[in-house]
């Protein structure tokens, strides 16, 4: 989704977050603007269904961390790479690189819209990705060191004296038929639960507010500008009533 929302609240906060995200990012770009944070601040970390089935380095768009990261950071630094993505940016977008390929030639484009089919299309697309993420996840076991990592983000934050939110965001009803509760407890659920942990989660994913509601979305499963504003101010007003601010 866009970035969390809280300028009419008042607070002073800091996305760390880009898409697709993985554990292994969340954790560099916390320990380099950690001192912009507040020493009794708190911390944000958004799970979903991708959080612990992501290989760490793999399919990651590494270039757009050349500006805010170290490059000794990023994991596959390479000299060319850097000068293409700082000076050529245009040759690494996706549609450059799509258009090259013709990778898309042949396919209605109506069927790769957002809604199109009432986003049906969509989530069905995302249901393949996800499972064959998953069995690729269950062969190389990366759900447990995806594991490992938030629990060294955990460990990191209680000793730098943050207070940790774990949050899932809203998804549309159509993505929801795909990722019912079971589908959920084998891809996030079941990894959380052997947290021994007493950070709060915040579950927001089947939220009757925005469920029905297609105007807050950009597709099935990630909020639009309208729609982040309206959750950014539910969950302020849930850690609020927490006794986090």
């Amino acid at each position: 989704m866009y970035g969390y929302y809280f300028k009419p609240t008042g607070l002073a906060h800091l996305d760390l977050a880009l898409p697709g995200q993985a554990l292994e990012y969340d954790f560099k770009l916390l320990k380099e603007y950690g001192e912009y944070l507040k020493s009794d601040g708190v911390v944000i970390l958004s799970i979903s269904q991708m959080t612990f089935i992501n290989r760490e380095n793999e399919d990651v768009d590494e270039g757009r961390y050349y500006e805010i990261l170290d490059r000794t950071q990023i994991e596959s630094f390479r000299l060319l790479d850097y000068y293409k993505y700082m000076y050529f940016p245009g040759t690494n977008s996706d549609n450059f690189t799509s258009a090259l390929s013709s990778k898309w030639k042949g396919l209605k484009w109506t069927s790769h819209q957002s809604w199109a089919n009432n986003g049906e299309n969509y989530a069905e697309r995302k249901t393949e990705y996800v499972e064959e993420q998953y069995r690729k996840a269950i062969e190389h076991n990366y759900m447990e060191q995806n594991l490992e990592r938030l629990k060294e983000i955990l460990e990191y934050c209680q000793e730098q004296g943050y207070e940790v939110i774990l949050t899932m965001e809203p998804v549309h009803k159509t993505y929801q038929e795909h990722f019912d509760e079971e589908v959920m407890n084998r891809l996030v659920f079941q990894h959380l639960n052997t947290l021994e942990t007493d950070v709060p989660f915040l579950n927001y994913m089947n939220d009757e507010r925005f469920t029905d509601n297609k105007e807050y979305f950009i597709d099935s499963d990630h909020l639009n500008s309208k729609g982040r504003k309206k959750y950014s101010w539910i969950v302020y007003e849930e850690l609020k009533s927490l006794g986090y601010f």
